[in-house]
């Protein structure tokens, strides 16, 4: 297991990493951005990633995951020409 802390209201664990990013869309509605994380995993994490605007028809989806980070997709986004603001949720739960 990794590392966790609390300081100031927030949590700070190895496994567990979360953030913000913008990912700009064509008029189609796709597009994609890189994401790294602050700290390196242990091993591949899991990855949720939503939404944090109305979008009606996108599909978010994460590609290459590593253990330092992801790429953020999304196609067919209701929001084109535009950047779409996505959250993501990292987890490792490697008990090595």
């Amino acid at each position: 297991m990794g590392k966790v802390g609390f300081r100031s209201g927030g949590i700070h664990a190895q496994n567990l990493q979360g953030g913000i990013v913008d990912v700009t869309v064509d008029s189609s509605g796709d597009g994609t951005a890189s994401v790294t994380f602050d700290h390196p995993m242990k091993a591949k994490p899991g990855i949720v990633l939503i939404a944090q605007e109305t979008d009606t028809t996108g599909t978010p989806c994460v590609s290459s995951p590593t253990m330092t980070g992801f790429t953020a997709r999304v196609d067919g986004s209701s929001v084109t020409g535009d950047t779409l603001t996505m959250g993501w949720m990292a987890f490792n739960d490697d008990r090595r």
